[in-house]
């Protein structure tokens, strides 16, 4: 879709679907995907065309598809968008009637916490009765629709929410197994969120590793050649060999002949 249909916004005050006043989150995904010109003014009051909610929802389409899939209705929706028509207006039932299966998706994951801030219910319109879906809506209205945020990491622990929903952690809890280790460094390091145990292990094979690596290298100056460790590396027997090994070289220290 050509650029010329970008919303062009910056951080501002939105509107929901209502005449109340919100301040909506600024989800990253609006920057890098380029959905907004941060060198151009803000025009919240300015009325949205299709073009402009086409290339709104097409982003917000690719940014859940990146992290754990928009699924079958969003992309039916997306996909069903004309190439035509890109200057008509927008009214608040067309706005309504393109969200729904973007929220639906959200609510499936459980990610009710990357939504706009303030939703009124369900839907960023629901509970407003007066709601005219005929109206036109503008550019300050769409933004607060669309300003959920999927990568959102509301404990700080480096998993996006959505992620810890994905694998069953709490996204609100930076460190599930109370180990010390924020949940994030913990998948990073190929160990489990939610077994406080499974770091010790990890970390005795870590420091095994370095203590062998040491032992080598002394008892090559003293033997000429490496010592043979065949225990699986940080099981309970091999730490035995590596004890028994450095007490041999640590006899080469003070013995004195």
């Amino acid at each position: 879709m050509s650029a010329r249909f970008k919303l062009y916004f910056c951080v501002s005050t939105f509107f929901i679907l209502h005449s109340s006043f919100l301040l909506a989150q600024t989800p990253q995904w609006w920057i890098t995907r380029e959905a907004l010109d941060q060198n151009l003014a803000a025009k919240d009051y300015a009325p949205i065309n299709q073009g402009q909610l086409k290339w709104l929802a097409t982003n917000a389409f690719c940014e859940m598809e990146e992290y754990f899939g928009a699924g079958s209705n969003v992309a039916a929706a997306v996909n069903a968008f004309s190439p035509s028509n890109n200057y008509f207006p927008v009214n608040i039932g067309q706005v309504k009637y393109l969200a729904v299966p973007f929220y639906d998706r959200l609510y499936e994951f459980g990610l009710t916490n990357t939504m706009p801030p303030g939703m009124p219910g369900h839907y960023p319109w629901d509970g407003r009765p007066e709601t005219n879906d005929y109206a036109m809506v503008n550019i300050g209205q769409v933004k607060y629709v669309f300003s959920f945020d999927s990568a959102k990491d509301s404990d700080g622990d480096g998993l996006a929410d959505w992620e810890e929903v994905a694998h069953g952690y709490d996204p609100y809890d930076p460190d599930m197994d109370d180990d010390g280790l924020g949940d994030g460094w913990e998948v990073a390091h190929g160990t489990d969120p939610l077994d406080g145990n499974d770091y010790n292990q990890a970390d005795r094979t870590s420091e095994a590793a370095e203590a062998r690596q040491r032992i080598i290298q002394h008892w090559l100056l003293f033997y000429g050649s490496a010592p043979s460790f065949t225990n699986s590396p940080g099981s309970p027997a091999d730490l035995i060999d590596l004890r028994n090994a450095l007490n041999t070289l640590s006899e080469k220290f003070y013995n004195v002949e």
